[in-house]
């Protein structure tokens, strides 16, 4: 099985794909095994592609601390290490955003290209949801996985696709529950997100950085991605029309095209590009 050895974290991780690396790093309570596959095979067309379960989540070690930010992004600078992967464009979703912005201040030369989507620095500098939003992010005592699952469709879906999909939102429901994530988990991968607060230290990112965002996100308001931009040096903003929090799951394989345009495209050539004219979506 394809476990990392040697430390004191098993993480699970599968590699597909050709060419640069990217790792992906995936959000709260969800493991790196339940990506869309149409993204994954995107990508996989022009990089290999890194998938990982972050700890805690998925096949990988369920361990009873090392939760805060700065310890997953050594988990993910020791899985490089094993992989032997010196350096990687890097994509982080929303919590993994966090994450993939912690490897980028403390491992700066691990990183060729940074993404971060639907994401937030965290701190009072963040644009917070409104708690009505937030709550439903948060599983009971008592109540079941799937359950959880279906709180928290309204607020990360856009209304649109939820309406218009229920059958995709209930297969990646299935998918995502195969493994599902311990409360004890969800709870200290919340509180990692109440601490986190890298606003001052965005500065020091050096990578390339493309931040994007869904216009229809409530659960991480599009704000958050300019605050990010605001302070990254020469970060790249994409608003994804109509899009809300779980973008990629809406419209994997027009943003799997942003993403590998942006990663193939020449330094001072980071403008809009193909995918851009493809999508018929992307606001500046």
């Amino acid at each position: 099985m394809p476990f990392t050895n040697g430390f004191d974290v098993a993480l699970y991780h599968e590699v597909t794909g050709e060419g640069p690396a990217i790792g992906l790093i995936n959000g709260y309570r969800l493991s790196g095994m339940v990506w869309p596959q149409a993204f994954v095979e995107r990508l996989a067309e022009r990089f290999t592609v890194v998938c990982f379960d972050n700890r805690g989540t998925g096949r990988s070690d369920k361990p009873s601390s090392g939760y805060d930010f700065a310890s997953q992004a050594k988990d993910v600078v020791r899985l490089l290490d094993e992989l032997g992967l010196q350096q990687v464009h890097l994509f982080g979703y929303s919590m993994g955003g966090a994450i993939a912005q912690e490897v980028a201040i403390l491992y700066p030369e691990r990183i060729d290209r940074l993404v971060l989507f639907a994401t937030f620095c965290a701190g009072i500098w963040s644009d917070p949801p409104a708690w009505s939003v937030f709550r439903r992010l948060l599983p009971t005592e008592g109540q079941t996985p799937e359950e959880a699952a279906r709180q928290a469709w309204p607020v990360t879906y856009s209304p649109d696709y939820l309406a218009a999909n229920p059958e995709a939102v209930e297969q990646q429901m299935r998918r995502e529950l195969a493994f599902p994530t311990p409360l004890f988990v969800a709870a200290q991968q919340m509180e990692a997100i109440r601490r986190s607060n890298r606003y001052w230290d965005l500065p020091r990112i050096t990578a390339p950085t493309l931040v994007a965002t869904g216009t229809h996100d409530v659960l991480v308001k599009p704000r958050n991605s300019a605050i990010l931009a605001s302070r990254i040096p020469n970060a790249r903003v994409e608003r994804l029309a109509d899009l809300g929090h779980r973008a990629i799951w809406e419209a994997p394989e027009e943003i799997a095209d942003l993403v590998s345009d942006f990663l193939i495209r020449p330094i001072g050539g980071m403008q809009a590009g193909p995918a851009a004219g493809r999508a018929g979506r992307w606001l500046r």
